[in-house]
């Protein structure tokens, strides 16, 4: 992910068929507005701009991954990040005496398919499932993960006998859909989406009962008060996906990697206007309202609320730090039957975005859960006490 340095005027022209699809969704989302009264929650906009069926960003056709989407993420850049990851789930499955793994939003599925690869490379013979919310993206990891037959299910919804195993999750956290707020008068209200002209703008409502408690709770947490003006993001929806995922596993492990923040720097006095972000083209910026339906929108993780949450499910945090801290940590020690060429230009450069603090080494952060299992640390640097 870059930073956002890109205004909604420097943004390129879609083309007219992904126009109508744009305008086709904002027409959707201005009747629900209506019904709403006028204004509607932040996270509700998010969830239809992300997934409203057939127009979403996630629920359409357009190329979202690779170098002809809105951006790359570490498996397409990179097979020395599977490998990586796939020698700490192979750990994990081994301390869970278990050979499931189950994968939440699979993306392109190239990170299926580099940890099929490494899983075989390891002689562990595993029963892949992937969970896949988008019908778009599942035609395509179909696609991309033909070759591999039988070895790979899709489900429907998370399992609901008892599991056993490993779930991975790259970059999910991020796209779960939060709730906007800000403080005036030293009071949290909502903010929220109304109609401005043919697009859609800000517009403060006041804030329902477990909004300001999140808002308190993050006041509490940090010791002070978030000073008047302040906006940012709280993802109300983490307690219970997580809730959820504890529910349906018995025994096992949680690896999550994803970009975010602990909470003291998550809602610093400096970051007074939250981590909202916007992928569109290559092109990062905060515009949510830019062309509904046909960009990237996110939040960074506030990875203390998710530690917070992994334990009201029953999961214990069992390691946290940088990508890069572990990346370095793994890589370092892998065994010949998962070296990667490290000679060529093209795989350096893509470890320096991997592993670098200025690049991705300490913007994506590492956490593992575990629930009913012992296993040994995650590879890194402990930053656990950040949390």
């Amino acid at each position: 992910m870059i930073p956002p340095t890109t205004s909604r005027a420097e943004l390129p022209s879609p083309s007219d068929d992904a126009l109508r699809l744009s305008d086709a969704l904002a027409a959707e989302i201005r009747r629900e507005i209506e019904r709403s009264g006028g204004w509607l929650d932040f996270a509700r906009y998010m969830q239809l701009a992300l997934y409203a069926p057939g127009l979403g960003y996630y629920s359409a056709g357009s190329t979202k991954l690779g170098a002809a989407g809105d951006f790359v993420t570490a498996p397409e850049l990179s097979r020395s990040f599977a490998r990586a990851l796939g020698l700490t789930l192979d750990a994990e499955l081994g301390a869970a005496a278990a050979n499931d793994v189950l994968e939440l939003g699979a993306g392109s599925g190239a990170l299926a398919a580099n940890l099929l690869d490494t899983f075989a490379r390891l002689g562990r013979n595993v029963r892949y499932s992937i969970l896949e919310p988008s019908a778009d993206l599942r035609q395509r990891q179909q696609r991309a993960l033909a070759r591999f037959g039988g070895r790979v299910q899709w489900l429907e919804r998370l399992p609901t006998s008892p599991f056993t195993g490993v779930v991975v999750a790259n970059e999910v956290l991020d796209a779960l859909p939060v709730a906007r707020f800000a403080i005036e008068g030293g009071e949290p209200c909502a903010l929220g989406v109304a109609a401005n002209g043919p697009g859609f703008g800000w517009r403060t409502a006041p804030a329902s009962p477990e909004l300001v408690a999140a808002v308190r709770a993050i006041e509490r947490s940090l010791g002070r008060p978030l000073s008047n003006g302040y906006r940012s993001e709280v993802c109300l929806v983490l307690p219970p996906w997580l809730g959820a995922l504890g529910a349906s596993v018995a025994r096992g492990s949680l690896l999550f990697v994803d970009y975010g923040l602990t909470r003291g720097d998550y809602y610093h006095e400096q970051r007074a206007d939250g981590t909202l972000i916007c992928h569109y083209r290559h092109r990062a910026h905060r515009d949510p309202f830019a062309y509904p339906g046909l960009q990237d929108i996110t939040a960074w993780v506030d990875f203390s609320a998710c530690a917070e949450a992994g334990a009201e499910a029953g999961f214990v945090v069992a390691g946290f730090t940088t990508q890069g801290q572990y990346l370095l940590s793994v890589l370092a020690a892998l065994p010949p039957a998962l070296a990667v060429e490290l000679a060529s230009p093209q795989e350096q450069s893509a470890l320096k975005t991997l592993i670098l603090p200025g690049e991705m080494g300490e913007r994506f952060k590492v956490v593992l859960l575990r629930k009913g299992v012992d296993g040994p640390d995650l590879p890194g640097k402990d930053f656990r006490y950040r949390l």
